[in-house]
């Protein structure tokens, strides 16, 4: 039987990403030591002396933990995010760990530049994209003085079983076809978004963490669609009529789309879901089929 390796320890490991890289983990003979909010309140420095029995020289220190858009745009939320990633920068600082992943966001990115690579300028647009690109630099300062490796993941946005926040796209569009029926559209639903599966999402990290990768990579399936597009490819996956009822859009229409060759050239041969197959199951597991 081989032996178990290192620990990983997963801050955030209640969230849509953090508990899908967890299960992954643990499919794969991972031990995880998993931490939510319930359990372990990063706000609080004191708290995170929870983690001494289980950090050392070979632990995987992995933090997917933030308050998201829904819980507010605002000061408050940005502070708090921010308060996070420094007890957790400080705590590296005065504790060996082996390496640090990152769990950060494409909100960093503006809307301006496509395709969008890892060297592209970030621009973050509003408190919770500037919250995850503070936080990611906070964390990529104290490795580099701890030479601690870092991986920094920057996830586009992420759709299937388990979200509990149902972001504008495919969980949003399940969530109201299993409550009325119904899909809000912006516009026409013209802009272009790149959707990945959180199941991708969690075995993408999993085996960057076992190929020892370090530095930055934005996660994305390198295939842009238009929302309108994945609602004609709902029609074709519901058996029932529903009603798409449209929104005026309060700005300009605006496209997300990636080059992943650093990605491909980190994880060849990467099978990513077919669009059409997490779309079912998304539309399943939120009661919409």
């Amino acid at each position: 039987m081989k032996a178990p390796g290192p620990p990983v320890v997963i801050l955030g490991a209640s969230g849509h990403v953090g508990g899908a890289l967890a299960a992954c983990l643990a499919r794969e003979g991972v031990e995880v030591i998993g931490h939510s909010s319930k359990t372990l309140d990063l706000t609080q420095p004191e708290a995170l002396g929870a983690l001494d029995p289980v950090v050392g020289r070979e632990t995987t220190l992995v933090f997917a933990s933030a308050l998201t858009p829904d819980r507010g745009q605002n000061l408050a939320t940005f502070m708090a995010n921010l308060t996070m990633a420094v007890n957790v920068a400080r705590y590296v600082e005065a504790h060996p760990v082996g390496r640090c992943v990152y769990l950060g966001s494409d909100a960093v990115y503006g809307f301006d530049l496509n395709p969008v690579t890892e060297t592209t300028p970030v621009a973050p647009g509003g408190y919770y994209a500037l919250a995850k690109y503070t936080c990611e630099k906070t964390l990529e300062c104290v490795a580099a003085a701890k030479g601690l490796p870092l991986l920094s993941l920057r996830v586009t946005g992420v759709y299937g079983p388990g979200d509990p926040h149902g972001a504008y796209g495919p969980n949003a569009f399940a969530r109201s076809l299993a409550r009325d029926r119904t899909v809000r559209l912006f516009g026409e639903g013209e802009e272009e978004r790149d959707h990945i599966y959180v199941d991708d999402v969690a075995r993408l990290a999993s085996a960057l963490l076992r190929s020892s990768a370090t530095g930055l990579f934005n996660l994305a399936s390198g295939e842009s669609r238009s929302f309108a597009e994945i609602i004609q490819t709902i029609r074709g996956i519901v058996p029932y009529e529903f009603t798409v009822t449209r929104t005026p859009r309060k700005g300009s229409i605006t496209h997300r789309r990636f080059d992943t060759a650093r990605l491909q050239r980190a994880v060849p041969g990467f099978g990513f879901t077919p669009f059409k197959d997490g779309l079912r199951a998304t539309l399943a597991a939120f009661g919409a089929l």
